[in-house]
């Protein structure tokens, strides 16, 4: 059974192991005048010539590359064929293949490994009666993997000057400023994006829950910290996976709107903003923003 793979074959980063890549249109097999005749108690199966092949299982690795195939035998209700020995009673019996209908599926196993991953033309397994091999699967070209991904550019936002004042209390708040993520260039076929904020060691999180981080060790100022709010206005939780608002399936470019504003985080004392531990100076922070493509 000889098959195509497209040039390309594009696949979201995240994808969950066990994800369905690529199926090829099912071939029926015809005008082969040869059968096979068998003894009871013989075994049969798939032995897979890229890489392992564990008894009984319906996934086979391609080396080491995080992706493996499968044999469907469409005919029979789209079954993987196991790899072999499958079992070792089989009734005693001749049989050929003649209408029978093949399809070769790829599949994630693990991570795929780098950006742009090849797999390779040729025979990708055989089908064993026990030392008989009536039938090879083989793939007549190439095909390379991408990893699909959005470009997110890094985002410096300008929160502005602010007078020591507007801080004279704990909880104090300056007025929030927007701003936007971009999620430029997204390919078509990714189903759902999902985004997180992190906080940096530089910058670590001074209550997640509420999205407030520590200013990093450049800032000169003390006693303050930085909020992260969605477009609402309502905290941005660290370490939460957020849905992206807009389909991507379609592919295109997205924006993300956000907000951010500086609030003390020092307690009230009795010297107000004399207290010496609220200070003015530069005041920056970082956060770590994640993608996750599924």
């Amino acid at each position: 059974m000889q098959f195509d793979f497209p040039p390309t074959i594009s696949v979201p980063r995240d994808a969950p192991n066990g994800t369905v890549l690529y199926e090829t249109p099912t071939k029926t097999l015809q005008g082969v005048n040869s059968s096979y005749t068998c003894p009871s108690g013989y075994t049969y199966g798939i032995k897979n010539s890229l890489g392992t092949t564990t008894p009984g299982n319906n996934i086979f690795p391609i080396g080491n590359t995080g992706i493996a195939w499968q044999w469907i035998r469409v005919e029979i209700n789209n079954t993987a064929a196991r790899g072999y020995p499958n079992i070792d009673n089989g009734p005693s019996g001749t049989w050929g293949w003649n209408g029978s209908q093949h399809a070769l599926r790829l599949i994630k196993i693990a991570d795929t490994q780098g950006e742009l991953l090849k797999l390779p033309s040729g025979i990708y397994g055989y089908y064993y009666f026990d030392s008989i091999t009536p039938m090879a699967m083989s793939v007549t070209s190439s095909t390379s993997i991408v990893a699909q991904s959005c470009d997110t550019p890094d985002v410096t936002v300008d929160m502005g000057k602010h007078k020591l004042s507007s801080f004279a209390e704990y909880g104090s708040q300056s007025a929030p400023v927007s701003f936007n993520i971009r999620v430029n260039n997204c390919p078509k076929g990714i189903n759902k994006i999902t985004y997180t904020l992190a906080p940096t060691p530089n910058s670590p999180a001074w209550n997640a829950s509420l999205g407030i981080v520590n200013l990093n060790n450049t800032s000169t100022a003390k006693g303050l910290g930085l909020q992260l709010l969605g477009n609402d206005q309502q905290p941005l939780e660290l370490n939460k996976s957020y849905v992206l608002g807009e389909s991507p399936a379609a592919g295109g470019t997205f924006s993300i709107p956000l907000t951010a504003r500086y609030l003390r985080v020092l307690p009230s004392g009795s010297s107000g903003i004399l207290d010496p531990g609220l200070s003015a100076g530069t005041a920056n922070a970082d956060v770590w923003f994640i993608m996750n493509y599924l």
